[in-house]
C-alpha cells in the first residue's frame, strides 16, 4: 500500500495543480478581453507620409515632421498603434505654399485626417495644430571621388601610375541646401596586401545614408591600377644656376649631380639625363651661406620618385 500511495497521491495532486493553473489562465484571458473591449484614450506619435509633392521639389525631413494624435477607441484598436510605427498621409497638393514652406493647418485638413481612421475611432486632439514643412528645389551636382586605400605591394612591385576610378565622380541629386555642403565623396577603405599583379576591383562609396533627401547616381565604383616590377637607377644630371644678377659670375663644383630615381623595368631604358632638370636658385642665398642648394624641378612622368645624392654645391662669386 505504501508504494501505491507514493505513486497515486502525487498523480492526483499534479492533476489538481494543472486544473488550477488552467482556471487561472482562463481568468486572466477573460479579464484581458474585458479590458480590451473597453474604450481608452491615448496619445500616439504619427510619422508623416508625404503625398503628391511636386517632382521638382523635395520636402526636408526633420524632427518636426511628426504629429501627436489623441484617440479614443476600444483596447483592441490601440494595440496596433503600440506595436507599429503609425503614419498619417498628408496630400501636399492641398497645402498652402510660401517661398520656403508648405503649411498644414488642422482646421482645414481635419476631415482628411478623420477619414484615415475607422468610424469607431474618435480623434480627441491633434498637436501641433499647424505644421510647416521646409522644402527646396532639387539640384544635380557632380562630386569628385577620393579613393581611400591601404595597399601593400610585394618588395620591388608598385603602381606604374595612379589608380583609375570609373567613374571618377558621381551625381548627387537633392536639395541645394544639402548638395552645397558636399565637395567630395570618399570610398570605403580598399585594403590589399602582397600585391604583385594588376588591380581590378569594385569599392563601395561612403555615402551619407542618413540624408534620405539625397540620391546618388552610383553606390560603388571600379578601381583599377597597373602593377609592375620596379627598380632603382642613378644618372648624372647637369646643374643650372638661375637668377644670377648681371655683372656677377658664379663658379661652382660639381657641375653635375647624381639623381637616384625609381621606375618600372619597362621604362628603365627610357630615362636619360635630359629627363631631369636640377637647379640652384641664387635668390635663396644668404650672406653667410658658402654653398648652393640643388633641387630637382622637373622629372619625367615615368619616374615614381627621385632624390639627389648630393645636397650641397660649393661655389665662389667672381665679379
Amino acid at each position: 500500500m505504501s508504494v501505491l500511495n507514493r505513486k497515486i497521491i502525487p498523480y492526483f495532486k499534479s492533476k489538481r495543480a494543472n486544473v488550477f493553473a488552467l482556471f487561472i489562465l482562463i481568468a486572466v484571458l477573460f479579464s484581458l478581453l474585458t479590458k480590451l473591449s473597453r474604450d481608452y484614450t491615448q496619445t500616439f506619435l504619427f510619422n508623416i507620409n508625404a503625398l503628391n509633392v511636386p517632382e521638382d521639389m523635395v520636402v526636408i525631413k526633420d524632427s518636426t515632421n511628426v504629429i501627436r494624435i489623441t484617440l479614443t477607441t476600444y483596447g483592441f484598436k490601440h494595440i496596433k498603434y503600440y506595436f507599429s510605427s503609425p503614419t498619417i498621409d498628408i496630400d501636399f497638393k492641398n497645402l498652402d505654399k510660401t517661398p520656403t514652406h508648405f503649411n498644414w493647418i488642422e482646421k482645414r485638413e481635419l476631415s482628411n485626417v478623420i477619414n484615415q481612421f475607422d468610424p469607431n475611432v474618435k480623434i480627441e486632439n491633434i498637436n501641433p495644430d499647424t505644421l510647416r514643412f521646409r522644402y527646396d528645389r532639387n539640384t544635380v551636382k557632380k562630386v569628385p571621388l577620393v579613393l581611400n586605400s591601404d595597399i601593400k605591394f610585394l618588395s620591388g612591385f608598385d603602381l606604374t601610375e595612379t589608380f583609375n576610378l570609373v567613374p571618377d565622380s558621381i551625381k548627387v541629386i537633392g536639395p541645394k541646401i544639402l548638395t552645397d555642403s558636399i565637395s567630395e565623396i570618399f570610398t570605403e577603405l580598399l585594403l590589399l596586401e602582397n600585391i604583385n599583379s594588376n588591380i581590378l576591383t569594385n569599392v563601395k562609396l561612403k555615402l551619407p545614408k542618413k540624408d534620405q533627401d539625397l540620391k546618388y547616381s552610383h553606390e560603388s565604383i571600379e578601381v583599377s591600377g597597373a602593377v609592375e616590377k620596379f627598380t632603382e637607377g642613378t644618372i648624372d644630371v647637369p646643374i643650372n644656376v638661375i637668377n644670377v644678377p648681371n655683372g656677377i659670375q658664379v663658379k661652382y663644383y660639381p657641375k653635375v649631380v647624381p639623381v637616384i630615381y625609381y621606375t618600372s623595368l619597362s621604362n628603365f631604358n627610357s630615362i636619360s639625363s635630359a629627363s631631369f632638370i636640377v637647379e640652384c636658385d641664387y635668390n635663396t642665398l644668404n650672406v653667410q651661406d658658402s654653398y648652393l642648394i640643388p633641387k630637382i624641378v622637373q622629372q619625367p612622368d615615368l619616374v615614381k620618385n627621385s632624390k639627389l645624392q648630393v645636397k650641397r654645391i660649393e661655389y665662389i662669386i667672381v665679379e
